[in-house]
């Protein structure tokens, strides 16, 4: 008998095509760093509503006419999404072997196995608190794709299982599934991200519009008003978000309700917003989205990293466009949708996509056997770009005295050093404190130096709990509890420093100084817009050692003056790593040629000494 939630086979939603566009020029417009577009990571989100309403309605009505098959939706999952993502890993394999340093090249295969297995999300969940990441990942952006599948994978057992206690089971089923969904993202933010469990909420409401009756949007009024509020809440995420936010949480509800909104009023009858959405320029971009999602990514990384550029300016976020947009039509004329078309046999497809997915994984775990194929390049490209795989945790003391995990706790025994008659010493902040004390150690044998440090930690009171999300506990704690009277001779504070830190760097030099806490501030190191050693190396190989110079960011040494002043205001002690690395010219190597840097800010345990001793020299830590 069938099911009366269920409304029969839609015809073809123009205005979801122009929803989906909206969805990825957003992406587009967010990774091309356009600032207006801060929260254009949202159209994701916007995707999986989307998704939610579409794959759910073919399940729910193909099971209603007795037509669903298991393996028949997966055929098609297949084809809709395996052939032009194959296509774009193989032009991405291609460029990254040309393009990528071994240590950049034996990640990327690691992330291309991951990525033909649909498990990216899983793979860049547990990389995402390594430290010298770079953001230049050419396919970071497949975790999304790991996501959908995954979902995909387990919709049609839920929604059948569902579908068991009929109308109201179904609705009440998926309803407390959204709940346990949205409750996972909250109570688990670490993992919110890039995991499915966090997600699943956003494409059960997209399920949730193709079963929940609203008899009052016949009427026009409301319709308009529902798709009008629709766009606004998409729009206010991608203008006002940030990469600041936490993400998903409840800001997700914001573009997921929006999405909701357009779909059930296009779904009840014609308004404004969707005729608007159904232009031809917006279908075509709807058309075309899977593909340029695919393309536009790689497009800017391989983009950058070839220049190489130190940032997107504008004729490279047009060309980025144009070559990502060129390449998504082509594809999508030319792949995906003659992949979809029944004439060509599903097993003729199948073989054709398990040859190109095989070879690919052959080329992966070559690259990350041979460390990736290093022959590419001569010996002292290879000594330089080495750097990338310096083992920065024992400079750091990761997981005992510096903690980037929630899960790890401060080791106080080892990192908290009892009154022995030396000179007592705390260094407190992030990892830019701690790769500071091996050299200090060195420089000072006569003090003890104690570490408290955490990954994205200022060494302030007040930082912003959303932001730094298991550490500022251990930061406030360090103020309240640690730094008492005639506990130490010296705190010093370090820490990779932003203009937004001003403020609390003055409230917390205050507050030390009206303990008579001496203290010490190191300002803001050297910090590039990509990796050195990425950039040494190029140098070395295009003849051209001073590459580096043109991607110091700019905005360092206005930052390195202002927090001079704060502290000569508070009565603490001031040293420039600025003016000991990279005055008047950056200095890149060590004694032995080797880099002092090995990303894009962290020092190795040489150049932490080489600045250790220059903080001696200045005579600022008595």
């Amino acid at each position: 008998m069938p099911n009366p939630a269920l409304p029969a086979r839609e015809a073809y939603r123009p205005d979801i095509q122009g929803l989906r566009a909206i969805a990825v020029v957003a992406v587009l417009l967010f990774h091309l760093e356009l600032a207006a577009f801060g929260g254009g990571f949202v159209g994701v989100d916007v995707f999986y509503v989307i998704s939610g309403y579409l794959i759910g309605g073919i399940v729910l009505r193909d099971h209603e006419a007795g037509r669903f098959t298991y393996a028949a939706f997966l055929a098609r999952r297949v084809r809709r999404l395996v052939p032009a993502l194959l296509v774009v890993l193989v032009a991405s394999t291609l460029a990254a072997a040309l393009l990528l340093l071994p240590a950049e090249l034996a990640a990327y295969g690691k992330s291309l196995i991951a990525a033909l297995v649909f498990a990216a999300n899983i793979h860049f969940h547990r990389g995402q608190f390594e430290y010298g990441e770079s953001g230049d990942v050419p396919l970071l952006h497949l975790w999304t794709l790991g996501v959908e599948w995954q979902f995909y994978l387990l919709l049609p057992l839920l929604l059948l299982g569902l579908m068991r206690w009929r109308r109201v089971g179904l609705w009440l089923g998926l309803v407390g599934v959204a709940l346990l969904s949205a409750a996972a993202s909250l109570a688990f933010p670490q993992a919110s991200f890039y995991l499915l469990p966090a997600r699943v909420w956003e494409f059960v409401a997209g399920v949730l519009c193709v079963i929940t009756p609203l008899p009052g949007l016949r009427f026009r009024a409301l319709r308009e008003a529902l798709a009008l509020a629709g766009l606004g809440l998409i729009a206010a995420a991608v203008g006002l978000f940030d990469t600041a936010d936490p993400f998903p949480g409840w800001r997700a509800l914001v573009p997921c309700a929006g999405a909701a909104a357009i779909i059930l009023a296009g779904r009840a009858g014609p308004t404004l917003v969707g005729r608007a959405l159904s232009l031809p320029l917006a279908t075509y971009l709807g058309r075309i989205s899977y593909a340029l999602y695919l393309w536009h990514w790689p497009v800017i990384v391989f983009l950058v990293l070839g220049l190489p550029a130190p940032r997107l300016d504008a004729p490279l976020q047009v060309a980025a466009s144009l070559i990502a947009l060129g390449l998504a039509a082509l594809t999508t004329h030319f792949v995906e949708e003659p992949a979809r078309r029944p004439g060509l046999p599903f097993r003729r497809l199948a073989l054709y996509c398990g040859g190109a997915a095989l070879a690919l994984g052959l080329a992966g775990a070559s690259m990350i056997a041979s460390g990736g194929w290093p022959g590419r390049f001569d010996a002292r490209v290879r000594a330089l770009a080495g750097a990338l795989d310096y083992p920065i945790d024992p400079v750091f003391r990761s997981g005992q005295c510096f903690i980037h995990h929630r899960s790890q706790r401060l080791d106080e025994a080892a990192c908290l050093l009892p009154s022995d008659g030396r000179r007592q010493v705390l260094v407190l902040g992030d990892s830019h404190a701690a790769m500071l004390v091996p050299g200090l150690k060195a420089a000072f044998p006569d003090s003890a130096i104690s570490q408290i440090t955490a990954g994205g930690c200022r060494p302030v009171t007040g930082a912003r709990a959303e932001r730094y999300f298991f550490c500022h506990r251990l930061i406030d704690e360090a103020y309240a509890r640690r730094i008492g009277p005639g506990r130490y001779d010296l705190v010093v504070l370090a820490g990779y420093w932003e203009e937004g830190d001003l403020s609390a760097l003055d409230a917390s030099l205050a507050r030390l100084a009206e303990r008579g806490q001496k203290a010490l501030v190191v300002g803001p190191f050297p910090a590039f817009e990509k990796f050195v050693p990425r950039l040494l190396a190029l140098g070395a190989a295009r003849g051209d050692p001073r590459l580096p110079d043109g991607f110091l960011k700019p905005d360092r040494r206005a930052l390195d003056q202002a927090m001079a002043r704060i502290a000569r205001r508070r009565g603490a002690a001031y040293f420039s790593p600025l003016d000991a690395l990279c005055a008047p010219h950056c200095r890149y190597l060590g004694t032995s040629g080797y880099p002092l840097i090995i990303d894009d800010a962290h020092l190795t345990a040489e150049g932490s000494r080489i600045v250790a001793e220059a903080i001696r020299a200045a005579g600022v830590m008595k």
